[in-house]
């Protein structure tokens, strides 16, 4: 490096001194023979010199300003990497280093009594005692390790990465050991006031999927009280769950690519009419053999935690809006706040509805499942979608305050009753109460309401009793992929 500065420096000072003599020389000439202007033969090798010390400060300046962008750059993703407490590496540069690892075993080391000490001894003392944890742990030497990182990746969570071939037997060893250490280790909290703690480590070793898995095997440690829990693919030591769920998350992603993610219909019916006013749009995942393999309340938890739920949107608004399209019928679409937070999503939205000429035809009902992180986005995307000529409602009215807070404030035009009201009307004078209420608020702000879950004539001649306008129910209409067919069971008149 020193001697790449000094070769820079030379270039720099020899370039100068060119720049600076044929300036000189081109001066002096023109001062002593003013004839020169005019002869281009005498005056071209000094512009020439000229032209080129320029051009090679140039050239140098921005090299300089290259490197010094560079060393910059270097230096914050650098620090982007690392714990500024510790000084190890973060959680980002771990999962960066589990792309790379080969033979992974990854353990996550979590203090029982991380937050005691913090409201005991407060922050300060807190961060001292995690940094000695540090140097516990980067001290640390044990002979079956070969290959190991330490990070700090969480408040209160270190991670330890051996990246080598190790037997079970092996790695419990280690972990034993390094259990041992840090629970025996006195800490300092004061001039002369010592603590120690207690830790419990969720383990993995495996490639794939390792830290999801790491953090279960912690779960499952501090649920069962144990001081630690191995995960090993190959002692059958994976949670049920999380292998019923990865069976499920593969099944859908294949479900999706070959196209056996569909929208059926549900019928909702008018009070006055007593016809099909629109139909509701819900997902289902087929088989082969086209019949249903997975429901919503399986495969979209699913989707969200593997950030593919997205493509069910997009799936569910293409096929709604060609439904649409093709019957002349009003379609209403569930939107969640994972949704209107997106914004390709909702460009999606807007461009398709926009391009089929159908937003009359298009209702949005926004879900009520999901926090409110950014509340302008909902009265944006309510405010876009009227534009294009949609309707926007509000399912599951009366499950929470805060949904009546957003009848309150929101610039909807339906409501929908929340089905645990619905389910229970029959049997629950609190319940009919309830549901009267939201009706007449509904009612007094010029909106329609939807009552959903009519499961049989009881539920549905309360509906009606409570003042609904619309009614929706396995009684009256089942969900399906074509249009509404008229059943035995009707809506009364």
């Amino acid at each position: 490096m020193k001697k790449r500065l000094v070769y820079l420096g030379a270039v720099i000072v020899v370039l100068i001194t060119m720049v600076l003599v044929a300036a000189f020389k081109l001066r002096h000439l023109l001062q002593t023979f003013p004839e020169l202007l005019s002869i281009n033969n005498q005056l071209m090798p000094i512009i020439v010199m000229l032209v080129l010390g320029v051009s090679g400060l140039g050239y140098v300046a921005s090299v300089m300003v290259y490197q010094a962008q560079k060393k910059r750059w270097k230096k914050i993703i650098k620090e982007a990497n690392i714990d500024y407490l510790t000084g190890l590496p973060n959680q980002n540069k771990l999962l960066k280093d589990l792309k790379h690892s080969e033979h992974t075993n990854l353990a996550l080391l979590k203090f029982h009594n991380y937050n005691q000490i913090l409201c005991t001894y407060g922050p300060a003392i807190t961060d001292g005692v995690v940094k000695q944890v540090a140097a516990v742990l980067t001290s640390f030497n044990h002979p079956l390790m070969k290959k190991s990182s330490c990070y700090y990746i969480q408040p209160g969570v270190f991670a330890v990465l051996e990246d080598q071939r190790a037997s079970y037997e092996q790695i419990a060893e280690i972990t034993k050991t390094i259990v041992n250490k840090i629970i025996s280790t006195p800490y300092q909290v004061g001039e002369s006031d010592f603590i120690s703690l207690n830790i419990t480590i969720g383990a993995v070793r495996q490639n794939k999927d390792a830290f999801t898995l790491a953090n279960m095997a912690l779960q499952e440690a501090e649920n069962n009280k144990m001081q630690f829990y191995v995960i090993d693919k190959s002692k059958s030591m994976i949670p049920e769950t999380y292998k019923r769920d990865l069976a499920l998350t593969q099944s859908l992603l294949q479900g999706i690519q070959e196209r056996r993610l569909v929208a059926y219909f549900q019928p909702i019916f008018s009070r006055d009419k007593q016809t099909v006013a629109k139909y509701e749009c819900l997902a289902r995942l087929l088989d082969h053999h086209q019949q249903i393999e997975m429901m919503p309340n399986v495969f979209m938890p699913l989707a969200h935690h593997a950030n593919i739920y997205y493509q069910i949107t997009r799936v569910m608004v293409s096929q709604a809006v060609k439904f649409a399209s093709k019957h002349q019928v009003v379609v209403t679409i569930n939107i969640s706040m994972t949704d209107i937070d997106n914004k390709r999503t909702c460009e999606y939205i807007y461009e398709k509805i926009k391009s089929s000429g159908v937003g009359h035809l298009i209702q949005f009902e926004l879900l009520e499942n999901e926090a409110i992180i950014e509340p302008y986005n909902i009265e944006k995307f309510i405010n876009k979608v009227h534009e294009l000529g949609c309707q926007v409602g509000m399912d599951d009215l009366g499950n929470g305050y805060s949904n009546i807070e957003r009848l309150i404030n929101l610039p909807i035009d339906f409501v929908k009753i929340d089905r645990s009201i619905m389910e229970n009307v029959t049997h629950n004078l609190e319940m009919q109460n309830v549901a009267r209420g939201i009706v007449k608020l509904a009612h007094k702000k010029g909106l329609q309401v939807v009552a959903e879950y009519c499961a049989d004539i009881n539920i549905t001649t309360l509906a009606k009793d409570f003042g609904a306008d619309y009614f929706q129910g396995h009684y009256l209409g089942k969900p399906a992929a074509q249009l509404w067919q008229p059943e035995s069971a009707v809506l009364s008149a």
